[in-house]
């Protein structure tokens, strides 16, 4: 159990030119009433290494679903904020804003990576957390979306969240797909991400993503030491039949986007892929797209675990949409898919 309050103050118990926010919470554990003074303060550049150390427990990077280098080095949330006492970090949560610039679909919020230290789990503390970051942007938009493991899923259910799709993680030998022999290569072929069109490339990905993303492909652009990818065109008409990008960590090879017309394109990425690197790969799937499950089962591809993404508001904004050229989303937590 747990009880808290805010106490209407501003301060900060790291650095008083960091605005936070104060809240005593009172916490039943052990038999014994522990009092604990909180503060939520915006996350700022030093706190990057200590946030590395905090997450170290956090089974989500431990199975690299989310990549830390390009969650907060190269795709840095607009929006982070943590929890500290006397104790150091308590949690952390994250939000971006994604605007679609027409006058028909308003801005949708996307809840980032909520973690909340182990001893201090069941307190009402990544509740408090979440409300905060969301209350930020209340007056702009109602509409929120987040990915959610399955045993948190219960929680958003209860605050009013709705279920919209589900996304099935596996994990796999990238050089299952070095010897492929069921591919047509016939007006195909295929070109390095860093030396292809990103406005090409942008407007394909803008046929299936939500909004125009030129930036990310900039900022992809930018980080080609942890990044790779491949365009397949056409041959006859130069026009961009699918992509994929690969993002590396220690320890995996993430794959996503990979986007592609069909089976055949997707195979080809991959074996180009498996021809210039080799280790274990994991990616995410809608499980929507059966196909491609099956597709990557049949290399021996394991499920991993699966995310549900939930939203609030009236608009779901994937109601009806087809996930057939989706075989792996993006690399990033706060993208919509």
């Amino acid at each position: 159990m747990s009880d808290h309050e805010c106490s209407g103050e501003v301060s900060c118990c790291a650095d008083p030119s960091i605005l936070t926010s104060q809240y005593s919470f009172w916490l039943y554990r052990d038999e014994k009433i522990e009092s604990l003074n909180l503060f939520i303060r915006p996350m700022v550049s030093r706190d990057i290494y200590d946030i590395k150390t905090f997450f170290q427990d956090a089974s989500i990077f431990h199975s690299a679903s989310i990549d830390f280098s390009m969650y907060y080095y190269a795709f840095r949330p607009k929006h982070s904020y943590v929890i500290v006492s006397k104790h150091g970090f308590l949690a952390h949560a994250s939000l971006k804003q994604w605007d679609f610039h027409d006058q028909t679909t308003p801005a949708v919020l996307m809840l980032g990576l909520v973690y909340v230290r182990s001893d201090y789990r069941k307190f009402g503390i990544g509740e408090l957390l979440t409300n905060y970051v969301l209350n930020l942007k209340s007056k702009e938009t109602k509409l929120v979306h987040a990915n959610v493991l399955t045993k948190h899923l219960p929680f958003y259910i209860r605050y009013g969240f709705q279920a919209s799709f589900s996304l099935v993680n596996l994990l796999g030998k990238l050089s299952d797909f070095f010897h492929l022999t069921n591919v047509n290569e016939d007006d195909v072929h295929l070109q390095l991400f860093e030396s292809s069109d990103i406005l090409d490339v942008a407007t394909y990905d803008h046929q299936i993503y939500p909004i125009y993303r030129i930036n990310y492909f900039e900022q992809l652009r930018e980080h080609t030491y942890s990044i790779a990818g491949y365009v397949a065109r056409s041959t006859t008409t130069n026009s961009i039949l699918g992509y994929v990008i690969l993002n590396f960590s220690q320890a995996y090879i993430k794959c996503g986007p990979l986007y592609a017309d069909n089976s055949n394109i997707a195979l080809l990425l991959l074996r180009q892929c498996a021809i210039d690197y080799d280790g274990m790969m994991l990616l995410s799937i809608p499980e929507d797209n059966r196909l491609a499950i099956k597709l990557f089962e049949s290399k021996y591809f394991k499920q991993t675990e699966i995310l549900h993404r939930v939203y609030t508001g009236n608009e779901n904004l994937f109601q009806g949409k087809s996930f057939e050229r989706i075989w792996a989303i993006t690399d990033d937590w706060l993208s919509l898919i």
